[in-house]
């Protein structure tokens, strides 16, 4: 090309035009030819030269660096601009390193000059000293500088998915790449566990605590460097909860590398129902960010009714066709597990959820032996406790009775309508787990459980308890009473406390009741004109027989002849029982005791008409 410009040169000289004019002239056309030239190429490459240990740009130079600043000038695709700078092998390596050096940062910050400071983070220099290719022919083509214009392919559109989420990426997103360059990371977090190792606090910069519908973040990398984006990514989310009116929120890291959110103009827009890569059916949201490897909330600030310490929502209540969820007829929702089960697919058993059985129905005289061990509610440590209602589960599969295929130490969410628990100030509301033996035989725990008060946005409408898979409670209003002792007399008994003393007042006076021939025989009475029941106190086996000591001192023995009793025991799951009245016990002769008639074997459905003996 130089040669063809002395040519025209010396040609136009001679008809006597000036040596201006020829060169105006000639760098006209030559940029022309450039121009028309790079318009099918993706790469185009230019030499300067330098004379020996110097920096200094030729005269002549000039119109090849004048022509890559017009390139520069009028091309958009310019992807990079590589500059690399060499040293003939005269002298010693060191310094012609730092030559070569000198030589790039010359040519760069020419080019730089003319107006071209856009292009600052596209230029990248590279100082190779002595390094040569083995092609050049004498030391003057290795005292030179390269300039490489890497102009951009065509782009186009790339989405990335994980599952639900997606992010759709325009082509041309990032300033001097393709998107196939690029190394795309996404990432999302929908639950407090994801969210600990990122120490995420969920309040925006003013402080006030967000909901979230999840957190989402898109890397943009090349060689492990990140890229800045000049154009909007399309973000796609899950929706979480069935709150509305959410904004995309932009994470704000401190020095201590605490997060807070920044609220942007960006809407959340709720997009319906998408099919996911893996066949899921995706309920989206959707929203722009600006400005990638950054997090993404999408939030807003926390609703009235919202009391979780899970900023995404915590639990919502299930629906009519959600096959863990069984309703009762009373409202009362019972969410069981896959694990609650021993036999049987959680959606496949039958749990009928009975909650609609008030104190009164439970509580009274002939249940109390009907259902042994109901009336037996323990008092509560340092609370005076009501008990306001009952929860059955009837469990079963087939011919299986709940025993055999229900994971008792597995944990199910109780969610109770806030309409049946009235607040009253000052009371807790718990809910109390009987271990259910064979068929209505209760033990009662002493192991309360609080109402939840963090499980989301259910609890605008719902008192919710996570207890044990046991299929009965109790509900309890508990009253907090300082310095209270611990209960332990029935709640059957209005005068529980009372019996609790005379307790220790008739210690070693009262009357024990032997049973023959079984281990663990529990002993109930009670008057039907009181309406409770009293539980006798197992004391002691001696060889089979049972031992129980009453609350009934010697001298009141006589009372209690108009009394119901019962005895009865599970062994081998068969019950044995007897009932009758106080008349009807045998009195030792020697100690005062009493002594029960023979237990008999009692069907499973002869058990009811059995029990309704005391209330006849």
């Amino acid at each position: 090309m130089l040669k063809v410009k002395n040519t025209c040169y010396s040609i136009l000289k001679r008809a006597g035009i000036k040596q201006s004019t020829v060169l105006k002239l000639f760098s006209t056309l030559f940029f022309a030819f450039l121009i028309f030239t790079v318009k099918a190429q993706t790469s185009l490459k230019f030499s300067v030269y330098f004379d020996v240990n110097q920096s200094k740009i030729k005269t002549k130079d000039y119109l090849v660096l004048d022509s890559v600043v017009q390139i520069l000038k009028i091309k958009t695709n310019i992807k990079r601009i590589q500059i690399n700078g060499y040293a003939d092998t005269t002298g010693g390596a060191e310094a012609n390193l730092e030559l070569s050096n000198n030589r790039t940062d010359t040519v760069a910050g020419y080019i730089l000059s003319k107006n071209l400071l856009m292009y600052k983070n596209r230029v990248a220099t590279a100082s190779l000293g002595e390094k040569v290719t083995g092609k050049e022919t004498d030391l003057e083509q290795m005292r030179r500088v390269d300039i490489v214009i890497l102009m951009a392919r065509a782009d186009r559109d790339t989405i990335i998915r994980t599952g639900c989420i997606s992010a759709m990426i325009p082509a041309n997103t990032f300033e001097g790449f393709n998107n196939d360059e690029l190394i795309f990371k996404l990432e999302y977090l929908s639950n407090a566990a994801d969210i600990k190792k990122y120490n995420m606090a969920f309040k925006d910069v003013d402080g006030n605590p967000l909901l979230s519908n999840g957190v989402v973040k898109v890397t943009a990398m090349y060689k492990n460097k990140p890229v800045k984006a000049i154009k909007s990514i399309t973000i796609n989310i899950p929706k979480i909860n069935n709150e509305t009116g959410y904004f995309a929120y932009q994470g704000i890291e401190d020095k201590a590398k605490n997060l807070t959110w920044k609220l942007t103009d960006e809407r959340v827009i709720n997009i319906g129902y998408k099919k996911a890569t893996n066949g899921d059916d995706c309920d989206l949201q959707s929203f722009n960010i600006k400005d990638v490897n950054r997090f993404y909330n999408s939030a807003k600030v926390r609703p009235a009714c919202y009391c979780a310490a899970d900023a995404f929502g915590g639990l919502q209540t299930p629906n009519k066709s959600e096959p863990m969820a069984k309703f009762g007829q009373a409202g009362t929702i019972v969410l069981v597990n896959e694990s609650s089960f021993k036999k049987v697919a959680a959606d496949k058993a039958y749990v009928q959820v009975v909650d609609e059985l008030t104190k009164d129905d439970y509580l009274n005289f002939c249940n109390s032996f009907l259902y042994p061990g109901i009336s037996d509610i323990p008092m509560i440590p340092k609370f005076e406790r009501e008990v306001v209602d009952f929860l059955d589960l009837n469990v079963s599969q087939k011919n299986d009775s709940a025993d055999i295929i229900m994971s008792k130490k597995d944990m199910v969410l109780v969610m109770v309508p806030k309409s049946k628990l009235p607040a009253h100030a000052g009371k807790r509301y718990a809910l109390l787990p009987a271990d259910t033996k064979k068929d209505n035989f209760f033990n009662w725990t002493k192991k309360i459980v609080f109402a939840d008060s963090c499980r989301g946005l259910a609890n605008c409408d719902y008192v919710i308890f996570e207890v044990p898979f046991t299929g009965f409670y109790t509900i309890l209003e508990l009253t907090p009473v300082a310095g209270k002792g611990k209960g332990s007399a029935s709640a059957g008994n209005d005068n529980a406390g009372e019996d609790g003393e005379n307790d220790k007042a008739l210690k070693g006076k009262n009357i024990k009741i032997k049973i023959k021939k079984f281990n663990g025989v529990n002993v109930i009475y009670g008057l039907k004109d009181d309406n409770t029941t009293t539980s006798a106190k197992f004391l002691k086996n001696k060889g089979k027989n049972s031992f129980v000591e009453s609350n009934i001192s010697k001298k009141e023995k006589k009372n209690y002849k108009a009394h119901v009793f019962l005895a009865y025991v599970i062994k081998d799951g068969k019950r044995y029982a007897w009932i009758g009245k106080g008349s009807e016990l045998k009195t030792g002769f020697l100690s005062g005791n009493w002594k029960t008639p023979k237990l008999v074997y009692v069907p499973d459905e002869e058990w009811e008409s059995f029990c309704r003996k005391a209330c006849e």
